[in-house]
């Protein structure tokens, strides 16, 4: 083969790779990214009070190019009843009054929304999570509200 006709060949095998790599771009986040951050985000909500032990994309979807929905199954593990927890943030010194105040209202309204639970009882969460497409790749972005937004024992 002479180096015209090789330089020929590489030059579309070039191209049909770059051709090949533009369409198959990901319109949407990894399942092990949508995973990992939506553990992230339920594990930072419910600090030192549930902790995501399994987590279960049920579904998602494009809202647009950039914008993606992953509509996900949280099962959680309680670490503390909330009774308990309100004490440990009563006689943490490292919170302010108003911030006590303001952690204090958080568990009175998350009393209103949960069952009643022990530490080491399982609930399972509903989770819709809206995904952005960024310059640095997917990132969760928000919670999105939802129909049901109540835990199941």
């Amino acid at each position: 083969m002479s180096n015209s006709n090789t330089f020929f060949a590489k030059l579309v095998l070039l191209l049909v790779a770059l051709l090949l790599n533009g369409c198959t771009l990901s319109h949407k986040p990894t399942l092990e990214q949508i995973n990992q951050d939506s553990t992230q985000f339920f594990n930072n909500e419910f600090q030192g009070i549930f902790l995501a032990s399994q987590v279960t994309k049920e579904n998602g979807y494009n809202e647009n190019d950039n914008h993606y929905v992953a509509e996900m199954s949280i099962v959680a593990t309680a670490q503390i009843t909330l009774e308990n927890y309100l004490l440990t943030l009563k006689d943490n010194d490292s919170y302010t009054p108003m911030e006590k105040a303001h952690l204090a209202l958080q568990i009175g309204l998350l009393k209103l929304t949960l069952p009643e639970f022990q530490a080491g009882d399982q609930l399972t969460f509903k989770r819709r999570f809206l995904f952005i497409k960024t310059d640095n790749g997917w990132q969760l972005r928000k919670q999105l509200k939802n129909a049901e937004q109540h835990p199941v024992l």
